[in-house]
């Protein structure tokens, strides 16, 4: 998972389809997502961890997840994202992942997630009157692709999916134009 996470860090544009089986509003859209890397010892990874009553030792690295508008400017929004800190389990490619706020319910929730032979990761989390399943893959290290399924008691809510594109940061745009225009 560690090096998931650090292979995701950074900015994709996500272009997301979202099918609902109910009456609920669109959520189709675009937007930047944004993932930054936290440290064992960041004190928002020991925040989590004490949430759920998990000592931060038992964590190797944790990720803030934000989503913003891709035509907004200025830093992200902190009501618009979630942090998760990876709880590795006994067997390689399974553990856990610790949330401050669930995908489906805005409550901090633990989930299982493992990997296949293949690097594709499969997340499963169940909430108090959901389950959410997620799959992530990358098709290269600079696009991703996610899927996932939302169930209610009575059966599917709704079915996601995304292409993510990683957005190249504008100091390295503009290093690569300044080395175009000296061979030029």
């Amino acid at each position: 998972m560690a090096d998931f996470l650090r292979l995701s860090a950074g900015t994709w544009l996500s272009v997301r389809s979202v099918h609902h089986f109910d009456f609920s509003p669109d959520q189709s859209g675009e937007s930047n997502l944004i993932i930054t890397l936290l440290e064992q010892d960041d004190e928002v990874v020991e925040r989590v961890c004490a949430q759920q009553g998990i000592p931060a030792s038992a964590a190797t690295i944790g990720a803030r997840f934000q989503w913003q508008g891709n035509h907004k400017k200025g830093p992200a929004d902190e009501r618009y994202g979630a942090v998760l800190v990876d709880l590795p389990g006994e067997h390689p490619g399974h553990g856990r992942l610790v949330r401050d706020v669930g995908y489906v319910e805005a409550t901090p929730v633990i989930s299982a997630y493992r990997f296949n032979t293949d690097g594709l990761l499969t997340i499963d989390t169940i909430y108090d009157r959901n389950t959410g399943t997620e799959r992530c893959w990358f098709i290269n290290e600079d696009v991703r692709v996610r899927v996932g399924t939302v169930q209610l008691m009575d059966g599917p809510n709704l079915i996601s999916y995304a292409t993510e594109t990683r957005c190249t940061p504008l100091e390295e745009l503009e290093e690569l134009r300044r080395a175009a225009q000296q061979r030029c």
